[in-house]
Parts: structure tokens; sequence; C-alpha cells
């Protein structure tokens, strides 16, 4: 099954926000109240009420034209997700086509998928709040009356977001990366093709990933490694060897008290025949 992927192209985008919009109507999440700060950047950061939001960088300028760059913030969708591997509950885990899904009734909001994400997307209240690419549209939605799409894809009035089939938006993306150094955009890069198993939203930007605030080459935590990839295998010998410590203490119990069952059942007989004699 093809694997699914948003491509977001950061040169398109004229920061609108409808995309947020969009997002918090279909999820049906409440509104919050935030102080202006003198910058576009409204909400802040992501929330238990805020699945998406769009950075703004105000300060980019080129020959001293003022840049409005802007990156959309969310769940990346990672092809191995430091978020699933984590999860005690099962609340969170990856389909067939690439979704980082969420089951909220399992999540016992433990936090442990906000601190393994390289990016500390996942936020948390009652449960935990990420994008999940709309699965309600992207499971059971109609193609040709794009209900299928995510609600954030369909609002863009920019063409700045797009989604579909994952190996071909990476096509599309390279060419476009392409088309912005023949204007002057040297830097322009694909951000996510080929990081954690690949992210299913990548996004096509002017600048270097640090100008985001993106790292260049984001790994899952090396303490998750140790503990889910090291320790518990070795928890689980350890178990198995005391299973069998266990077992082989109880057969030799056992066999030592037939033994000595036997050997004063033989001194008994003994004695009843030298009773008899």
């Amino acid at each position: 099954m093809a694997r699914l992927a948003y491509l977001f192209d950061s040169s398109k985008c004229v920061g609108c926000h409808g995309c947020q919009i969009a997002c918090k109507q279909w999820n049906e999440e409440q509104a919050t109240r935030t102080t202006f700060t003198g910058s576009y950047q409204n909400p802040p950061s992501l929330s238990p009420d805020t699945r998406t939001i769009m950075r703004f960088y105000e300060n980019f300028e080129q020959d001293t034209i003022p840049q409005l760059n802007i990156l959309k913030v969310q769940c990346y969708h990672c092809g191995e997700p430091a978020c699933v591997k984590v999860c005690p509950s099962g609340a969170l885990s990856k389909t067939d086509k690439g979704i980082t899904a969420v089951d909220a009734a399992k999540c016992i909001a433990c936090g442990y998928c906000h601190s393994a994400c390289p990016f500390t997307v996942p936020a948390i209240g009652k449960h935990v709040n990420k994008c999940d690419m709309c699965f309600s549209r992207t499971e059971h939605g109609d193609d040709k009356q794009k209900t299928s799409t995510p609600a954030c894809v369909k609002t863009c009035p920019a063409g700045a977001l797009e989604f579909g089939d994952r190996d071909a938006l990476v096509a599309k993306a390279h060419k476009r990366v392409d088309w912005l150094k023949t204007r002057g955009h040297k830097d322009a890069n694909l951000y996510g093709e080929k990081v954690l198993g690949g992210l299913g939203v990548m996004s096509v930007l002017k600048y270097p990933p640090a100008s985001y605030g993106l790292p260049a080459n984001p790994t899952m935590p090396l303490e998750l490694f140790v503990w889910k990839d090291l320790f518990n295998p070795m928890g689980l010998l350890m178990l198995a060897g005391a299973v069998g410590a266990a077992a082989g203490h109880y057969l030799l119990a056992r066999r030592q008290a037939r033994d000595d069952h036997h050997h004063h059942g033989g001194d008994d007989s003994k004695g009843k025949e030298e009773m008899k004699g």
C-alpha cells in the first residue's frame, strides 16, 4: 500500500492561518486566548487544543527586502516513530498508510511520547493530542469530493500544502527545489525525505533547516534505544533465566525428596523385617 504524506512548500505559504483554523474546526478543538507579542505567529505553540501552528520567521532579509518565512509545525509522522516505540499503552500506532494514529481511549497521559519525539510535538492534556492526518477523512472520505483530503490541505488557498502518494510528492518537491535554486535560493532544500525513516510531512525550504529551528539530522533518543532495544530483551532473557533456575531448583528439590523418601522407606522395611525375625 502506498505511503501517504504531506508536502509543505514554505516558498508558497502566505501565512493566512487557514490551515490552523480548518484543523481546529474539523477536530472540534477550542480556541485559546493568547497575547500579541509583535509576531504574526499565533498561537505561540502546540497545545492539548492545537494540533498545528504556523511558525513565523520574520527576521530573514535578502538584499534588504524583508522576507516572510514560515514553517508548518505538527506531527511529522516519522517512518520510524519514537512515540510509537515508547508508548506503553498502545495508544499510538503506525498504519499501513504511514499514519501515526492515536487511540485516545487507550492513552494514560504519561507524556513519554512528548519526551521521546525528536521534535517534542505531542501535547499532553487528558490524553495525547497531535495530528493524525485527519484519520477519519483519509480512511473514510471520498476522493472525488476531496473529503479524503486532510482539512488543512483542502483549505490552503496558496497551494502550499499537498497530500497524497509520498513517492510522487518527493519527486515533485525535488523539482521545486531545483527551480528555487535557479531563482537565487542556493540553500533551497527538501527537509524530511530520509531522516527518521522518512517523514510523513516533508517541507520545501528556501534556507537551511537550522534557520527554521529544525535539526539537520534528527535521531531517536539514545536512551530509548538502550531501554527498548537493549534492556528489554535482556530483561526477558533474565526473566527466562530466572524461570529456568526456579524450575531447575524445583526439579532438584523434588528428586531429593523422592530419594529421601526412598531411603527412609528402605530403612522402615528393613526394620519391619527385623521385627518379624
